[in-house]
C-alpha cells in the first residue's frame, strides 16, 4: 500500500540537510526552509509531484491493517515484514531528519516495530505462515537489546528511540521499549521472560516518573525549546502503559495511578469540547498552520474504546469523519482556515482511524445482536 507522508518531502538529501541544519539552529536556513513549507501547506500533493517525490510502504502501517478487512494474507504479511526487516526490527523507508539526528532509511525503530511483533503473535498457530512469523518476532530480541541505555540504575531503565547514539531521551519512545519487552516476557524465547519483566517494569517506572502531577508528559525527558505536548503522542503513553499492565500484570500497580492521570489530562487538556475534536497541542514553542491533525483524533479514539466509553466514542467517529472524510478521499490535517491537508497519506492518523473504527464498528454490531 504506497503513500505520500507529511515528511517524505523532507527525506530528500538536499531538503532533509536543510532541516537538520536548521534543527541545529543555523538561522540562515529559515528562508529556504519557510518557502519549501509555505509550498507545502498551500499544496501538498502537487509539491510532492512537482519535487518527484516518492510514494512508500511502512511495514507497521501494514501491520496494524491485519486487524481490519484489508489485512494481507498471512503468508503474504510474514513474508513482506521479513523483506523490510532491518538490524531485527522496523522502521521507515526514508532517511529521518529530526532534531535527534539524521536516520538512514534502514534505521529500526522502537516506535514502529512493536505493532509488526504484535502483528506476528496474531498469526495463527495453525496457519503456515507461524513458523517464520515466530522467527521474525523472537529475532526483534536482538533489536531491543541493540538500542542505547540512555538512563539506568537499580529501579530504571531508558532507552534510545533507534540503535544509535542519540541526544534525547523520548518518553514516549520509551512507553514502547516497555510494552515490547512486555510482548516478549508473554510470546517470546522462555529464556528471555525474566529479563523482558524486568526490563518492562523498569522501563515504566523511568516513563512514570517522568509524568509530571497534573498527568502530562513532555515529548522529551530534558525540556528544551523544541519540546511540546501534544495528543497523539500522549495517548501513545497511556496505551503502552496499559497495554504492558495486561502482559505483565505486576506492572499494574506501578502504572495505573499514572495511567488515570494521563487519561484525565488529555481529558482536560486535549480535547477540545466545542469543537468535538482533540487539539494538536496542549503546549508547544512555535507557530503551527494546522489547527487540527487526524493522528490525534484516531488514538484518542482508541482511547475512548479502551476505556469503555463506547457511546462518547460513537459520536466522536461521527464527528471526525465529517471533519476528515470527503468521498473516498481522507485527509490527514485540517489548517487555520479549515482547508483540508494531506490527501490519503495513509500513515499519518488514516490508518489508525481506520483500525479503531473497526474495534468500534465490532462493538456495536456484537450490541445489536
Amino acid at each position: 500500500m504506497m503513500t505520500h507522508d507529511p515528511f517524505d518531502i523532507w527525506a530528500t538529501e538536499r531538503l532533509g540537510r536543510l532541516k537538520y541544519q536548521w534543527y541545529q539552529g543555523h538561522s540562515w536556513a529559515k528562508l529556504p526552509l519557510g518557502l519549501i513549507y509555505v509550498a507545502d501547506v498551500i499544496a501538498p500533493n502537487l509539491t510532492r509531484n512537482l519535487l518527484r517525490v516518492e510514494q512508500h510502504e511502512f511495514a507497521h502501517i501494514l501491520a496494524m491493517l491485519q486487524s481490519t478487512d484489508r489485512a494481507l494474507p498471512d503468508s503474504a504479511f510474514v513474508h513482506r515484514m521479513s523483506d523490510m526487516r532491518n538490524q531485527g526490527g522496523w522502521g521507515l523507508p526514508f532517511k529521518w531528519y529530526s532534531m535527534n539526528g539524521i536516520y538512514p532509511e534502514t534505521t529500526p525503530y522502537i516506535t514502529n516495530t512493536p505493532y509488526v511483533m504484535e502483528a506476528l503473535t496474531q498469526i495463527p498457530h495453525t496457519s503456515d505462515a507461524r513458523p517464520l512469523a515466530e522467527t521474525l518476532f523472537n529475532d526483534s530480541w536482538s533489536f531491543l537489546n541493540a538500542l542505547k541505555v540512555k538512563h539506568k540504575d537499580a529501579t530504571h531503565l531508558a532507552l534510545s528511540y533507534a540503535p544509535v547514539d542519540e541526544p534525547h531521551i523520548v518518553v514516549n519512545a520509551n512507553s514502547y521499549s516497555a510494552y515490547a519487552y512486555a510482548l516478549h516476557h508473554r510470546h517470546g524465547l522462555p529464556e528471555n521472560r525474566d529479563e523482558a519483566e524486568e526490563n518492562a517494569t523498569k522501563l515504566c517506572r523511568w516513563v512514570v516518573d517522568q509524568q509530571y502531577d497534573d498527568g502530562r508528559w513532555y515529548y522529551l525527558a530534558e525540556r528544551g525549546p523544541w519540546d511540546m505536548i501534544d495528543g497523539f503522542h500522549s495517548c501513545f503513553v497511556v496505551r503502552n502503559l496499559r497495554k504492558t499492565a495486561e502482559l505483565v500484570p505486576t506492572v499494574a500497580p506501578l502504572v495505573e495511578p499514572s495511567i488515570e492521570k494521563g487519561w484525565n489530562y488529555i481529558r482536560r487538556k486535549i480535547y477540545h469540547q466545542k469543537s468535538g475534536l482533540c487539539r494538536r497541542y496542549a503546549e508547544v514553542s512555535r507557530a503551527d498552520p494546522f489547527k487540527f491533525d487526524l493522528y490525534d483524533q484516531a488514538e484518542y479514539l482508541g482511547l475512548l474504546l479502551d476505556f469503555g466509553e463506547f457511546e462518547e466514542a460513537e459520536l466522536f467517529a461521527q464527528t471526525v469523519r465529517q471533519r476528515f472524510c470527503n468521498g473516498a478521499d481522507w485527509y490527514c490535517r485540517i489548517d487555520r482556515l479549515g482547508r483540508r491537508w494531506g490527501r490519503n497519506f495513509l500513515r499519518w492518523g488514516i490508518v489508525q482511524f481506520w483500525v479503531h473504527e473497526a474495534r468500534l464498528n465490532h462493538h456495536l454490531s456484537q450490541k445489536a445482536n
